[in-house]
């Protein structure tokens, strides 16, 4: 029956004398009311799947997700990526943004401060009226 696709078991089928028996991959069961077919069981508890951040159970199976700051890496869902914030401008930074491992650091350009309420944003730094520039006569912030 196994050799032939005639025992429709959804994962593994094992040939026995007249007849066949169905099983399911680790981290699932056979359905009580529908041997065939395997449910979900807790991937996460037996480690099945080994996420390299976060495993979640649904339903049918286990998934692994990531932190914020990361993404699933493609090529192996199990693993996580760092999601480049200042490349896919997902960062709001205003002037300069520089990447970091999980997160983002947002900084200004020269004659600028970061903003004290909201750190995305820069301020102008007015060097005439806070008495540090280098003028002899008129100063004018530019």
């Amino acid at each position: 029956e196994c050799a032939t696709n005639t025992s429709n078991c959804q994962e593994i089928c094992s040939n026995t004398i007249g007849s066949f028996v169905c099983s399911c991959d680790p981290g699932f069961n056979i359905n009580v009311t529908n041997p065939f077919i395997c449910n979900g069981t807790n991937g996460c508890e037996h480690n099945t799947l080994l996420c390299e951040q976060f495993c979640s159970n649904t339903v049918e199976s286990s998934v692994c997700s990531c932190n914020s700051g990361f993404s699933i890496n493609l090529s192996n869902p199990a693993r996580c990526a760092d999601v480049d914030e200042c490349a896919t401008n997902t960062s709001n930074c205003q002037q300069i943004c520089t990447d970091t491992i999980g997160g983002f650091l947002c900084s200004c350009d020269p004659g600028f401060s970061t903003n004290i309420t909201n750190s995305s944003l820069c301020d102008d730094i007015d060097e005439c009226s806070s008495n540090i520039s280098d003028c002899q006569q008129i100063c004018t912030n530019t």
